[in-house]
């Protein structure tokens, strides 16, 4: 779908050039120069030279000029002309046997700029040098004399293969009778008689055909051509073999071994080139009703053709790759159809599709013959020339979409395809048509060269440019229809005298009557700015102004929705051409691209806005995207500018989108990798390069590079359409592009949630069809796809989560529905109940039960859809739970449930008592709650069934709100309940549970062993207990106290109910109440327990705490310690580690080996991460049993695991939380101590807590710091992540208690 656009033409003088001789020329591209070797009249050979000029390196400087002997007058004296890169010299071959080597370097330094290097006296037929220039290959005139009688050959030519600096390498005779060493051998299958031959039919097979008859070309040049592979591995001389009189292609390999002879081919010509890519060698063929171009492959067989399409005499000259493979260029001679006059052009023809399209046809427009013609050796698409009338001419060329720049949605999307004299055209808004094939073709009176459209938005009319004329066409909008031909206008003319050597480029359609194009002028030698009207009366053009641009306009570009026309000088320079109101042309707006862009177009930034800001965007051939001068893309491959979106794509395979809608500063690619939805990101197929956005529709039409066609719709096309749409409440509209495009239909509302629910009803009168609503209802979800699926821009992945939003739609359609008819939308308003959350089911089945008493069919209707929304079993026991054995009956059988299954339950039931009946259904759901409920109505005779129900199921609450209002059976409830808590140890519970039904008994017993021993001795009152019962009762309740460690509480049980003093003491001694027992001690007159409790006790609980005191310093000296140790020692992941001499010949395990070293244990988890796809595979086969074992060592922290860094800290976190709690205890103890005259153990004690506190603070910021937690060797793969960043620790606080004793100090 891509034409050759001619984007810069230069041309200078040379000189008086022999018409009916052949031009060369050689370049250097380092130096951007170009030599050229002709012969003039007067039979000297003349080479000249540019850049040499220092005011004009466009001017031609002649270096040389050689003398020559013609022994045959209609052959050129010229058989070889090649610049060599490395000797920065141009090597010339002549038919007489002299190599010739011109240097420009020597010219400059004032010596002779000529040397001749060799002479070979039989003289040179053909010369060609290698791609890399190392070995160059001489076809020469084999010497009469020879003394070798071995017939092995026949002819007069020899091969002549040397190096670079001309020591022969071989030589051989080129016709031989061998055919090479890799010549075919028939196997004994295969045979012709046995091939499929087409619409030939059978009778194809038997034909013979006989090679013998086989001859040349009557248009044969008579002379050998010899061309190289792309990689300089094989070459190929043709020749007419004098033993068949035909011509014969001989393939050989570097150095100079025969290895393929080409099949005989009939009347095969001269002309002969090998595609640089290597796979294909370009001759012709001429048969009697048709010139073909023919291709043979490296082992000499035939591989396929194209005819050229000239239908007058004509003869072929040469034919020529470019650099890149891409492009044919075929030099021949023809004759003018008008003039009949034999002029030499050259067609440019490239492939797509298995298709030869002839692309453009250099024809000199002042009617000379192109004499010479050579491919840049660097630049793919840019050639030079030399004419017959002495002029040299560059061609750059580019690879061109024609398509109309307007972005309204009126643009029918033609994309315009330059097939020699016809335009193949494809409306892309209507159909996509693979090429070769289009939807229509328009016919030019001759070969086109251009083609450019018309000013209207819907892009229907074309200028079609041809070497004489332009001719207007308009189009169909859908290809259907007449196509009109507004008329042919005359070129104009620059003046009457001068006669222009340039061609017209870069037509723009600017209005209805005026155009502009580009020219170059040869006299003030600068591109110049042609504005022009199209008179329709007089079918000519006529100027109206000229604007001179300067040297090397790269484009001229026209922008139909802006009317912006800008020019682009190859120094990447932007210039905005305003006309006035006088037709005069000037310039403003000087945009500067980093460099020049083949491929330019501009558009409005924040285009939603007042004031759009212009934009010019480039792409670079080296597939730089700049916008302005940012760099949007480093590898972008095509670009397209659609109404509000930039669409490219790059050579990794994607196609990325930018929204226009977007100010300067935010118009850029985002760094982030893309997410898989993200819209602004699509992969495409390898190669894939756009060739439009429609503007109408939101599709994009790539090509691929084999030329197939592929239309895809991008996310962010059609998300930008479906929220105008949305906007603009077209629903239809917006719901067909989301069904079309499988885009999720919950972004319908999930756009703009108040808009879409205020406007419920529209939706439904704009999608009627209840197939519709059906799938938007079923597809509605509780989340926001606006913060998952179709984010905006760079929003971040928030909670997408919403609340009751199901729900609340299917409420409000469920309303409007109903008003609108029941009967019509029954199938929708279903849909509603059965997706609700929790489904609706047993509301659905209601309204199922009101139709079918109106119309039992339209309701088995509804109920099969109904079955088709959810699992049919679970409508069956809703069914069910509604005690309608009718609605049962149906829904089993539209299910399709085998009836016996259900029919005995269903019988059995029908006998049952109501309720009863209610409860073994309930039962049978698991509905136990309702179950209990409807037995508890079914009479007193199922009481005793109703307790075993309620203590299977554990519904004593349900059961005593049933029984609220009878006594007696509540009772029974109770006792029941109250053993339950009991089995439970809900002893507590239990006895106030007892209390309820009168069962004091039981409930002192659940009392006290609850320790409840207020409740306990309150019910022992109650029951009249003796003194004997409740002291013996006391002492039971005061071992089960100190036994949960309540010492103050069993010193009061002691006291007030075993009136026992001592008893009381020892239990406040234990619990270290030491001023609580001395006051009781007092209290009570028993001052002996002093000295033989207290004190004792005392010093006992002051040993014991200094104990205890001594045994945390050295737990936290030791782990801070090791901490600092294991910290020191662990090494950075990061750095080297030192040579491990155990990794040496690692080459003596095999892969699956584990290799662990004293660093294994921290650098496990990094390891790991790296195959986390691998890890997570075997962690799915680990048992929970696995892991719980590895968190027991975790919590272990053995020395020297992965863990010990964790378990340290959380071990020394405890020991701050036991310091801060022990405050309070010292404290006590310290006021205790004094009393009884331990005043300088107290101080002791003091001085030594207070020191570990500060030992405490002071090495909190060293231990609790960011924490590198490893993860287990089970761990998940989100385990493993997050185990990649250190954790923070939140250090412990130490509360602030004034605890110490100034008395101390």
């Amino acid at each position: 779908m891509r034409s050759l656009e001619l984007l810069a033409h230069e041309s200078a003088r040379i000189g008086p050039v022999n018409a009916g001789s052949r031009s060369f020329l050689a370049s250097d591209p380092e130096n951007n120069v170009v030599y050229t070797a002709y012969e003039d009249n007067a039979s000297c050979i003349r080479i000249s030279v540019n850049g040499i000029a220092p005011d004009d390196p466009s001017t031609f400087v002649e270096l040389a000029r050689i003398p020559v002997e013609k022994q045959q007058p209609e052959q050129s004296s010229i058989v070889g002309f090649t610049f060599l890169a490395d000797q920065q010299v141009a090597c010339l071959a002549s038919r007489n046997g002299d190599i010739i080597l011109i240097s420009k370097e020597r010219f400059d330094n004032g010596d002779e700029a000529v040397e001749i290097v060799g002479s070979v006296d039989t003289g040179i037929c053909a010369m060609a040098w290698s791609p890399d220039q190392d070995l160059v290959v001489l076809v020469t005139d084999r010497n009469d004399d020879s003394n070798d009688h071995t017939p092995v050959y026949i002819g007069t030519k020899n091969v002549l293969e040397m190096t670079q600096d001309f020591d022969t390498i071989t030589e051989f005779p080129l016709h031989v009778e061998e055919e090479g060493e890799g010549v075919q051998h028939s196997v004994g299958w295969g045979k012709k008689e046995t091939q499929f031959h087409g619409r030939a039919g059978k009778q194809a097979a038997l034909n013979k055909v006989d090679t013998a008859k086989f001859t040349a070309s009557e248009d044969d040049d008579k002379n050998p051509r010899v061309a190289w592979r792309g990689d300089g591995s094989y070459f190929v001389c043709s020749d007419i073999d004098p033993r068949k009189s035909a011509r014969v292609a001989r393939i050989y390999n570097r150095e100079g071994v025969l290895q393929n002879t080409s099949e005989p081919v009939d009347r095969l010509e001269h002309v002969l080139d090998w595609r640089p890519s290597g796979n294909l060698i370009v001759s012709s063929q001429r048969l009697p009703h048709r010139h073909d171009i023919v291709f043979i492959e490296k082992n000499g067989l035939r591989h396929g053709e194209f005819a050229l399409r000239e239908k007058t005499n004509h003869k072929l000259l040469e034919v020529s790759w470019n650099a890149d493979s891409t492009v044919l260029a075929v030099w021949l001679e023809a004759e003018n159809s008008v003039t009949g006059k034999l002029q030499k052009t050259v067609q440019l023809w490239t492939s797509n599709n298995y298709y030869w399209y002839m692309k453009q046809h250099l024809v000199c427009v002042d009617g000379s013959d192109i004499t010479g013609f050579h491919w840049d050796v660097e630049t793919p698409l840019r050639a030079h020339i030399v004419t017959s009338s002495g002029h040299y001419h560059r061609y750059s060329f580019s690879w061109d979409v024609l398509a109309s720049t307007s972005i309204s949605e009126d643009n029918a999307g033609y994309v315009a395809v330059i097939d020699g004299a016809s335009v193949l055209l494809t409306p892309f808004s209507y159909q996509n048509v693979p090429p070769p094939m289009s939807a229509l073709s328009l016919a030019a009176n001759n070969n086109i060269q251009q083609v450019a459209f018309g000013p209207e938005k819907s892009g229907t009319q074309l200028a079609v440019v041809t070497n004489e004329a332009i001719q207007l066409f308009k189009v169909p909008a859908n290809a259907r229809g007449e196509t009109k031909q507004i008329g042919t206008f005359a070129l104009p003319k620059l003046s009457k005298e001068s006669t222009t050597h340039s061609v017209l480029r870069h037509l723009c359609w600017i209005a209805k009557d005026k155009v502009a194009y580009v020219q170059y002028d040869e006299l003030e030698e600068t591109d110049m700015l042609y504005l022009a009207k199209i008179v329709e009366t007089e079918e000519k053009l006529e100027l109206l102004s000229t604007l001179s641009l300067g040297k090397g306009v790269g484009r001229l570009y026209y922008n139909t929705s802006y009317n912006d026309l800008i020019v682009e000088s190859m120094d990447g320079s932007v210039r905005t051409v305003n006309i006035q109101d006088d037709n005069q042309v000037e310039f403003s707006n000087t945009v500067a691209l980093p460099t020049f862009c083949p491929w330019v177009a501009t558009t409005r930034l924040d285009n939603k806005s007042e004031n759009p800001e212009f934009m010019v965007i480039g792409l670079t051939e080296r597939g730089k995207l700049y916008a302005g001068d940012r760099l949007l893309s480093g590898e972008c491959t095509s670009f397209f500018l659609r109404n509000d979106w930039l669409a490219l794509t790059t050579t990794s395979h994607t196609a990325r989108f930018l929204p226009l809608d977007a100010k300067y500063d935010d118009f850029k690619l985002s760094d982030n990798a893309p997410d898989a939805h993200d819209e602004s990101y699509r992969r495409v197929e390898r190669g894939a390069k756009i060739v439009l956005a429609t503007q109408s529709k939101p599709s994009l039409i790539l090509q691929m590079p084999r030329g197939n066609l592929e239309t895809v719709n991008p996310r962010a096309f059609v998300l930008a359409q479906i929220r105008e749409d949305l906007k603009n409440l077209n629903y239809r509209t917006a719901f067909i592009a989301c069904r079309k495009n499988r885009i999720d239909l919950n972004v319908l509302y999930d756009e703009n949630p108040e808009l879409f629910y205020e406007n419920i009803p529209q939706f439904i009168e704009q999608v009627p069809e209840v197939d519709y609503l059906n799938l938007f209802l079923s597809t509605l979800k509780n989340y926001d796809t606006t913060k998952t699926l179709y984010r905006h821009g760079n929003q971040e992945n928030k909670d997408a989560s919403i609340e009751n939003k199901v729900n609340k739609i299917c409420k409000a359609f469920r309303d409007v529905l109903m008003e609108k008819g029941r009967d019509q939308y029954i199938q929708s308003i279903l849909s509603t109940y059965v997706k609700s959350s929790p489904p609706e089911l047993e509301s659905a089945l209601q309204l199922l039960v009101d139709i079918k008493e109106q119309n039992p069919n339209e309701a088995e209707e509804a109920l099969k859809y109904t079955i088709f929304l959810c699992d049919a079993d679970q409508l069956y026991d809703v069914a069910l739970g509604m005690y309608n054995f009718s609605l049962v009956l149906m829904v089993a059988q539209q299910a399709q449930k085998d009836p016996r299954e259900y029919l005995p339950f269903l019988q059995e039931l029908q006998k049952l008592e109501k309720f009863y009946q209610r409860f073994r259904i309930d039962d049978h759901l698991k509905r136990h709650a309702s179950a209990l409920k409807n037995l508890s109505k079914a009479g007193d005779d199922h009481f005793d069934e109703l307790i075993d129900y309620m203590r299977k199921h554990v519904l004593y609450l349900v059961a005593l709100e049933e029984y609220a209002n009878k006594p007696q059976q509540k009772k029974v409830i109770l006792d029941v309940y109250g053993d339950h808590l009991c089995e439970t140890n809900g002893y507590g519970e239990a006895g106030i549970v007892y209390q309820m039904c009168d069962q004091n008994t039981k409930a002192l017993n659940a009392f006290r062993v609850a320790s409840a021993w207020r409740e306990v001795f309150s019910l022992a009152k109650q029951l009249e207990y003796s003194a004997e019962d409740i002291q013996g009762l006391a002492y039971d309740v005061i071992e089960s106290l100190k036994e949960k460690n309540r010492y103050q509480d069993a010193a009061t049980v002691a006291i007030d109910y075993a009136k026992d003093v001592e008893e009381a003491v020892d239990c406040l001694l234990k619990g270290s109440h030491w001023q609580e027992a001395l006051r009781v001690s007092r209290t009570h007159g028993r001052s002996d327990l002093i000295e033989t409790h207290v004190n004792p006790g005392l010093y006992e609980g002051y040993t014991q705490a200094e104990e205890d005191l001594d045994s945390m310093i050295a737990q936290f000296n030791k782990q801070k310690n090791r901490l600092k140790e294991l910290r020191e020692t662990k090494p950075d992941p990061e750095a080297n580690l030192p040579h491990d001499e155990t990794l040496d010949n690692i080459d003596m395990f095999s892969d699956t080996t584990s290799m662990y070293s004293q660093f294994t244990r921290y650098t496990q988890a990094t390891s790991r991460i790296s195959t986390v796809s691998s890890v997570s595979s075997k962690n799915s086969r680990k048992t929970s049993k696995l892991r719980r074992r590895e968190q027991r060592k975790r919590e272990k922290g053995k020395k020297g695991t992965i863990y010990e860094e964790e378990y340290l800290v959380t071990s020394l976190r405890k020991l701050y939380d036991r310091a801060s709690n022990l405050q309070n205890d010292m404290h006590d103890l310290l006021r205790a101590l004094i009393p009884f005259g331990y005043i300088e153990e107290a101080r002791i004690m003091q001085n030594k807590f207070a020191q570990y506190l500060v030992d405490l603070k002071a090495a909190m910021s060293d231990i609790f710091v960011p924490l590198q937690l490893a993860p287990g060797r089970f761990a998940t793969a989100e385990e493993l992540q997050t185990a990649q960043n250190p954790v923070e620790v939140e250090k412990p606080k130490i509360a602030d208690v004034d605890w110490s004793l100034q008395l101390l100090a």
